[in-house]
């Protein structure tokens, strides 16, 4: 009877604290349909250590040749999605990630150079010194 009323009060407590946080469960808050020609190519991707777990709040910076830096963070997925701005070719822009505790192991970028794409995925691997 105990383990009966233990299991319901542990069931009872997830189902409130899911009802009452649903707005932090990590999901994507960004609007795809705001991705237009008119802001230029989005740039996004993952930021995660080697074993494939997402670092949330890491910076990425995207530096474009010339013109102002966009400096970002992932979200609780380890994901950012950015703009530069429209007339920015997407090989003059370089894409760098870093958080306090970590060096970078990788950047790896899956759309390739000379691409006319909007998409622009970059993903980074972080570890631990």
């Amino acid at each position: 009877m105990a383990r009966v009323r233990e299991r319901d009060l542990l069931m009872a407590g997830a189902a409130l604290l899911l009802a009452c946080c649903n707005a932090f469960a990590g999901g994507d808050e960004y609007d795809a349909a705001k991705d237009v020609e008119q802001l230029g190519p989005a740039y996004f991707g993952f930021v995660r250590d080697g074993r494939g777990t997402p670092i949330p709040d890491a910076e990425v910076v995207l530096t474009p040749k010339s013109g102002d830096v966009i400096t970002i963070k992932t979200n609780v997925l380890g994901l950012y999605r950015s703009h530069v701005r429209k007339g920015v070719l997407p090989d003059d822009v370089s894409v760098s990630c870093s958080k306090g505790g970590f060096k970078t192991q990788q950047v790896y970028r899956r759309t390739p150079p000379g691409s006319k794409d909007m998409f622009i995925e970059t993903d980074c691997t972080l570890q631990r010194p």
